[in-house]
């Protein structure tokens, strides 16, 4: 088949593309603003367009696209009169997934790239051979999807748009729930319900924190003698008040104990032995923007994913302990005005442990303008609490952020945008 992919650089899509090229399928794809996963698209044979036309996808049999494409796109218009099949990014990845005999989906507001990754290399710790999708990359790979045999599946499960629905899954592993994406689910209780839903679709789930309404059997597991390192997070691992094991784990954060007790949760439910369990989660491979150390000297800088209030805090409180006691600058990029909106009080207070804010023009993503909601509006009610500055580019940013890091200032990049751009200038 012949696939067509609007908005092919997106992380996920761009994984999906070459998971289909590997399997024999022709595929192109366009993008607005083509990036560096471009370059690797093309070293797959995969060619890109820069920017949207019809006449992109003449002599395609199937247009894949995000929820970011509003159905006004030039090639989703083309798609509908020239009657070419047209389905989204949720379908296109449950169709895959039903091709594997056992598909573990993780869903939650928080963790979800990280958790997958870190089951798949407790998977592959036990030669069972995973296939993976996330939203990310993990170090040393190029994109987002790795081929393994069709036995497991372990893919990240969006909730945006209910897009986690459309997978039936073997075990469903629910991380948090939060109030978020309340563009489109307008409620906290919307969200839920939807959360209920991919429990309900899933044969057996793990819960990582209770909710109302799902009757889950529960397992008492949880964490002591947590630790911090620079190497990571060290812990004990209890199950019904009984030590388990020890654990050593490659990555910040006890958000990602919280994390790796799910994965331990789901090894445990699968069979696999201690040591792999071990092995996997000391071996685990980090993932791009998720606590990636950009650099540690004359004063450490961080790159971040985080870009909701509560992934914003509990990333400052980690970046705390490597700093030492050292004045720590915090530089973010909001992600949507609707986010921004939904949320502004909380982004009002969760930056007090910085000692100074630089906020960055809003990544607008699907959204259209909304001066209400913008960096800048952040950066005014900010100021009045805490030392802050607003740059409408990276440009000036960089020079600012290099002024204080001569200063003595600890770094902290932070945004799910194109942040990264200004984080790997350093």
């Amino acid at each position: 088949m012949r696939y067509h992919f609007i908005g092919i650089c997106g992380i996920s899509m761009s994984a999906l593309a070459v998971h289909l090229s590997h399997t024999g399928n022709i595929v192109q794809g366009s993008d607005i603003k083509p990036n560096e996963i471009a370059d690797v698209l093309k070293s797959e044979n995969i060619k890109v367009f820069t920017g949207h036309n019809g006449e992109n996808i003449k002599g395609c049999d199937i247009v894949v696209y995000n929820f970011a494409i509003e159905q006004s796109n030039p090639e989703i218009i083309y798609a509908k009169k020239h009657n070419i099949k047209i389905i989204s990014r949720a379908e296109l990845l449950a169709d895959i997934s039903r091709q594997y005999k056992s598909v573990i989906a993780v869903a939650g507001s928080h963790g979800k790239t990280t958790t997958t990754a870190m089951l798949y290399s407790c998977l592959k710790s036990a030669m069972l051979n995973p296939s993976l999708h996330i939203g990310g990359i993990i170090q040393g790979e190029k994109v987002g999807f790795i081929e393994g045999k069709d036995e497991y599946f372990v893919t990240e499960a969006c909730e945006y748009h209910d897009s986690f629905l459309l997978l039936k899954a073997n075990i469903g592993i629910i991380l948090n729930i939060e109030p978020e994406h309340l563009d489109y689910f307008k409620t906290y209780e919307n969200e839920l319900k939807s959360y209920q839903k991919f429990a309900s679709n899933s044969t057996n789930t793990i819960i990582t924190k209770d909710f109302y309404g799902i009757n889950i059997p529960k397992v008492n597991i949880f964490a002591k003698n947590i630790n911090s390192s620079e190497h990571g997070q060290s812990f004990d691992v209890f199950i019904d008040n009984m030590f388990y094991m020890h654990i050593d784990l490659n990555a910040y954060g006890k958000y990602n104990v919280d994390n790796a007790l799910s994965v331990i949760a789901t090894c445990k439910l699968l069979g696999i032995d201690k040591k792999c369990i071990y092995d996997g989660l000391k071996n685990f491979k980090c993932i791009k923007r998720r606590f990636e150390i950009i650099r540690k000297s004359p004063k450490l800088i961080v790159h971040d994913y985080a870009h909701h209030p509560t992934q914003i805090k509990d990333t400052l409180l980690t970046f705390k302990e490597h700093c030492k006691g050292n004045k720590i600058l915090v530089v973010f990029q909001p992600h949507t005005y609707s986010r921004t909106k939904a949320f502004f009080n909380e982004f009002l207070n969760c930056f007090k442990v910085a000692n100074k804010v630089f906020i960055i023009k809003t990544y607008p993503a699907r959204e259209k303008h909304d001066k209400t909601a913008s960096g800048y509006m952040l950066y005014k009610k900010l100021k009045d609490r805490q030392k802050c500055q607003y740059f409408a580019s990276f440009k000036r940013a960089k020079k600012a952020i290099e002024k204080e890091v001569k200063n003595g200032y600890n770094v902290l990049i932070l945004g799910a945008g194109d942040i990264d751009k200004l984080a790997y200038t350093f």
